[in-house]
């Protein structure tokens, strides 16, 4: 049976759409990119080398969501810029791939949610998620082959910083990663509490230590994001018969229990990795389902307003 392809505008045209979603569209091969948004002549120029002849390329999003032939956006610009641009995908009746935040403030967000259509699907990219090994993980953990879960603990290693001065990394990046504990978990934090500056000067922070209480066992997220390691993404899971060791990254396990030798693990995933680990079953899961909420982005918009609240009280904040 042939499937219909998705027609696809892309807003925005910086290293992120060419070096993870370009490559995932055209690995695929069920979408047409119809017209592409950029800011600037110089990347309206780069467009034009990497897409369609076909492709209508303007540096007017709006144009770009006039197209009535394209049924699914990709917004992938800066934090600053999200809040309105979403407005308008949302007015002009189309599905739409979103990093979050969706804007830079709760309120702001939080409004922009409501305001989504029910009859169109808005998935934020969180492609980690989507990873195999992340259902691996959870299984564990509901069939308790390793005992009851104890805590569980996520660490980002980047050299992604200095972060800029206008970027709220806790409210920005959170998201990705307590998404990632939650669908491993299969629970939501009932409070949080970030571990930042004592008083933080501004809302950027390069370094931070989140502490998440699951009710029935703890959970942190430590990030490094002017680390000198090499980038990886690390998720511990101490049980009480054994640890183990994830590597997102690689989906690779260790397994170091008080009843058995060590054991490794790999758990298969899409190769080749294209622009960050999970992009091609997060754009599998876009392309194929049928039904989506909004639910799930409006809960990790709620633990991100608490994460932020927590940086600047300097205490624990019920999500």
């Amino acid at each position: 049976m042939k499937t219909t392809k998705r027609k696809i505008g892309i807003i925005g045209f910086g290293n992120w759409v060419i070096e993870a979603y370009l490559p995932t569209l055209k690995k695929l091969d069920n979408s047409i990119i119809k017209s592409v948004a950029c800011r600037s002549t110089l990347t309206m120029k780069k467009a034009e080398l990497l897409v369609p002849k076909e492709c209508f390329i303007t540096n007017d999003y709006k144009l770009l969501l006039q197209n009535e032939e394209i049924d699914l956006v990709i917004l992938s610009v800066q934090d600053e810029y999200h809040g309105e641009i979403m407005k308008e995908i949302i007015k002009s009746g189309k599905d739409c791939i979103f990093e979050m935040p969706i804007s830079n403030n709760y309120e702001s967000s939080k409004k922009i949610i409501e305001r989504m259509n029910k009859n169109n699907k808005y998935f934020p990219n969180l492609e980690l998620s989507y990873l195999p090994i992340i259902e691996y993980l959870n299984k564990l953990i509901i069939n308790k082959e390793y005992g009851n879960l104890l805590n569980i603990d996520l660490n980002l290693d980047a050299s992604w910083g200095p972060v800029d001065g206008k970027i709220k990394s806790v409210f920005s990046i959170s998201p990705w990663y307590i998404d990632t504990l939650n669908k491993i978990t299969g629970k939501i934090p009932k409070r949080v509490l970030t571990i930042g500056e004592k008083r933080p000067q501004n809302y950027s922070q390069s370094r931070a230590k989140i502490i998440l209480d699951y009710k029935d066992h703890w959970g942190q997220w430590t990030f490094n994001l002017e680390s000198k390691k090499e980038l990886s993404v690390e998720v511990t899971l101490l049980f009480s018969d054994a640890e183990i060791t994830a590597n997102l990254f690689t989906s690779s396990i260790e397994i170091r229990s008080k009843k058995q030798k060590e054991k490794k693990i790999n758990v298969d995933f899409k190769k080749p990795v294209i622009g960050w680990p999970g992009m091609i079953e997060f754009m599998e899961f876009v392309f194929s389902t049928k039904d989506f909420s909004n639910a799930n982005t409006n809960t990790l918009l709620k633990i991100s307003k608490s994460l932020e609240d927590s940086l600047y009280s300097n205490d624990w904040i019920e999500v």
